[in-house]
């Protein structure tokens, strides 16, 4: 079992497993999802980042105790990802560093699309020499302002502007993209790849999950 860790304060169950299912209908790796508590905006700068992280820690550790085998931190600035770490006795996946490592896989000129004034670190440090630049939609500063008409054009125009710059792929370096499904949107409108964060984490979780899953069944 994956636990699941948002880092948007929400009420309604549904949407707390909404980047779950998606890991579920396509890995068929079950996941439980819970949300941190007071922060109704996510996490868009250093301040609401360090706020986050006893609280991803914590949520991490009660879902280990719930019998969660692996823990995945859904947000793709990887709050909390050393902390939690050393903080609990299973793998522990980061969505951020989860789609740069697999953007790597594919291209070597990687661009990212963030709600960030700059590329989160640990993107950065992964993509090395082949990153080539961060674009911001304009108007948006936070998740919620992502899933609005607005936002998704806003988004639409940065995604052309890294693009343009000689982006072969796309890091979504936001988990507000897997909630509006912006990745498969942009792969039609602009034919460039973008890399979503929750089905990175999803693919690495999996690998795990599935040969435990195939030893389980072998013996």
């Amino acid at each position: 079992m994956l636990g699941m860790i948002r880092v948007l304060t929400m009420q309604d169950e549904a949407a707390i497993g909404l980047h779950g299912r998606v890991i579920e209908q396509r890995y068929g790796l079950p996941v439980t999802s819970v949300c941190i508590p007071d922060q109704p905006n996510g996490i868009y700068d250093d301040i609401t980042d360090r706020e986050a992280v006893p609280k991803i820690v914590l949520a991490a550790q009660q879902l280990v105790q719930q019998g969660c085998t692996s823990i995945g931190i859904s947000c793709a600035a990887d709050p909390a990802l050393e902390e939690t770490r050393q903080a609990v006795a299973v793998p522990v996946y980061g969505a951020g560093s989860c789609a740069a490592h697999l953007a790597l896989t594919s291209a070597s000129r990687v661009g990212v699309l963030t709600i960030l004034a700059e590329a989160p670190p640990l993107i950065r440090h992964i993509l090395g020499e082949s990153y080539i630049g961060t674009e911001r939609p304009e108007g948006v500063r936070t998740t919620l302002d992502l899933n609005t008409p607005q936002g998704k054009e806003a988004a639409m125009a940065a995604a052309l502007r890294l693009q343009e710059k000689g982006a072969e792929v796309i890091v979504l370096a936001c988990t507000g993209f897997v909630t509006m499904n912006f990745a498969p949107e942009l792969e039609r409108t602009l034919g460039i790849r973008a890399i979503d964060p929750i089905v990175a984490l999803g693919a690495a979780a999996s690998i795990r999950w599935q040969s435990h899953h195939d030893e389980a069944q072998a013996g």
